[in-house]
């Protein structure tokens, strides 16, 4: 018999004005989860979702030893001066994803020249992935002598930490910026291997090693690579100085970064920032556990370094990380997908529309933070759309959101104080990755007057496959380059960001 998740929702539920606490039901053949809606007016719902059988997690009861934390800030809450909808959320959310999805492909295909050129000459062809534009998690780093605190984009795609500089021209709307001038362990670095550790990205050394980053929207940033002294809290309340850690000052910055001070890569690499810090942390390890992205009460979640990434109180579900080009050159957290399921049977997808071209670059399937929806490619999203189309166009009735969210398979739910949905399951190598109904379809209203919808979380594209945020969410999920994994377990993300945070 097909295995469903099942919804209980009010009438009048609208996406902008609830949060929730998570329950487990009590039973050792326990499957559901519980939910409690709590609003302003006092209405009540509960939520049944499925969930894979191991237990809810509390990461935050788990002993921290060894490791950083800070806090991840939600995108919503960096807009919400600009007075933007849940609805305009959902349909720009889907809108960087495309775009996102696009540059990170075009990235990847040039990768082939590796094998055949080495780096250098790739020159221009490389263009970083983020968006400069509302949509990308950001954090909180402390850098200089004494420390500078700034707010600047995390993204797992990309390799680079740079900071926009006081003395910048042209520059970007930022509320504050990194002023070398005042800080004691500011050095800018010459030539050597240190600045040819930038490959393409190395744009003169002319006495100083000077760097330029083109990205996915076409903002772009050039500047002096440089060393500084990063200020990192331990999770205990003390504090670690790490000298020498390269990042790049920000003269020339242009584009959409307006809110932050310039970005943190999280990506592989030697140049990242978990690559390095790894070596004061004895561990290259990092994780977080994202909140419901579009619960208002949602406004930070908690990222970990070095060994407190690691779960300590349940079993991990993992999966191989896939080395296929040198991470200096490609970034990418690449790891292998064997198929996906839909109502708990295998949808046999052609294992080609997962695989990495190794003569074109094309293909392949990453994990990335940046990316808002999963990405798939024709031959996988074709299959998994058709399978949930069959099990629910006889149910409810189909209808098309596209103007206003810009997802392809929709459903009205108006009235129905009960929602199944069939299960999605990501079947990777060694594990499986089952979803929630919130990592599965985004529920939203567009009238605010008793309409409400659903709509499946997940977009069609060519080339890479995408493991996005929405369906990470609500679990703990492991970075783990020193034993080339990715992790996951079901965590209380909400619990986790609540505890005591230590900033960088």
């Amino acid at each position: 018999m097909a295995t469903w998740a099942k919804i209980s929702m009010v009438l009048l539920l609208v996406v902008q004005a609830y949060t929730s606490c998570v329950a487990l039901n009590a039973g050792p053949k326990s499957r559901w989860v519980t939910r409690h809606l709590s609003r302003p007016d006092d209405l009540e719902t509960r939520t049944h979702r499925h969930l894979i059988e191991k237990p809810t997690v509390d990461s935050s009861q788990k002993t921290l030893s060894n490791g950083w934390r800070t806090t991840l800030i939600h995108p919503h809450y960096k807009s919400e001066a600009e007075n933007v909808t849940t609805l305009e959320k959902i349909h720009r959310d889907v809108e960087t994803s495309k775009e996102r999805a696009r540059f990170l492909d075009r990235r990847s295909r040039r990768a082939t020249y590796k094998h055949n050129k080495g780096r250098k000459m790739l020159q221009q062809d490389f263009v970083s992935s983020v968006q400069g534009t509302p949509g990308g998690y950001s954090m909180d780093i402390s850098i200089g002598t004494p420390p500078q605190t700034f707010s600047a984009l995390a993204d797992t795609g990309s390799d680079l930490v740079w900071l926009q500089s006081s003395d910048c021209n042209p520059c970007f709307e930022s509320t504050t910026n990194y002023d070398a001038s005042v800080s004691s362990s500011y050095q800018p670095l010459g030539c050597g291997d240190v600045c040819d550790t930038l490959g393409s990205n190395k744009l003169s050394c002319d006495p100083n090693c000077q760097y330029t980053y083109l990205y996915g929207d076409q903002s772009s940033t050039v500047g002096d690579f440089s060393l500084e002294t990063v200020t990192l809290q331990d999770v205990a309340g003390g504090s670690t100085s790490i000298p020498n850690f390269q990042f790049g000052r920000g003269l020339q910055n242009n584009g959409t970064f307006t809110g932050t001070s310039g970005i943190v890569g999280l990506a592989r690499g030697p140049i990242s920032f978990p690559s390095q810090i790894a070596p004061s942390l004895t561990s290259n390890k990092f994780s977080y556990c994202l909140l419901s992205r579009y619960d208002p009460d949602t406004e930070r979640s908690p990222i970990y370094f070095g060994e407190a990434a690691v779960p300590t109180n349940s079993t991990i579900s993992e999966t191989p990380l896939l080395k296929p080009y040198d991470p200096s050159v490609i970034p990418y957290y690449y790891v292998s997908l064997v198929d996906i399921s839909v109502n708990d049977e295998r949808l046999s997808i052609p294992s080609s529309a997962f695989e990495i071209d190794r003569l074109t670059g094309n293909g392949g399937v990453i994990f990335d933070s940046g990316t808002t929806y999963t990405i798939l490619t024709s031959a996988a999203y074709q299959k998994v759309r058709e399978a949930f189309k069959s099990s629910l166009d006889s149910v409810y009735t189909p209808v098309d959101t596209s103007e206003y969210t810009g997802l392809e398979v929709c459903y009205d739910i108006s009235g129905l104080s009960t929602v199944s949905i069939p299960s999605v399951t990501f079947n990777f190598d060694g594990a499986n990755w089952d979803l929630p109904f919130d990592n599965i379809v985004i529920t939203f209203s567009i009238q605010g007057a008793g309409d409400l919808y659903i709509c499946l979380a997940i977009l069609e594209s060519e080339g890479l496959n995408i493991f996005g945020n929405v369906q990470q969410q609500d679990f703990q999920v492991l970075y783990d380059e020193d034993n080339s994994r990715i992790g996951w377990v079901e965590a209380d993300c909400k619990s986790n960001a609540n505890d005591v945070c230590y900033s960088l």
